[in-house]
């Protein structure tokens, strides 16, 4: 939530859920932080690589070879039950 400004635990429960969701919803559409930063500097790396190099157009690097996207790893939809009962047995474990 720093992108806000929010800086205090206080802050964040005075905004209202509607905000924090649209806030939310914002920056999965046009991200802020680091991974925004990443992205701005893998344009800026591949495109002095691609002339530097003179690289074909058919082989030259795009942002994401120099800065891979964590979020492309990430399995989305539900975790199978397997995978969801080891995860509470280490809870239970850890508590």
């Amino acid at each position: 939530m720093h992108q806000l400004g929010i800086r205090t635990e206080s802050e964040l429960n005075e905004l209202p859920a509607t905000a924090v969701d649209r806030w939310r919803h914002y920056f999965s559409v046009e991200p802020a932080g680091t991974l925004a930063d990443n992205w701005r500097m893998g344009v800026a790396v591949a495109s002095i690589i691609n002339i530097v190099k003179n690289i074909p157009a058919h082989a030259q690097l795009k942002p994401s070879h120099i800065f891979p996207d964590h979020r492309d790893s990430i399995v989305r939809g539900p975790a199978s039950p397997k995978a969801a009962l080891n995860l509470l047995r280490a809870l239970k474990t850890a508590l």
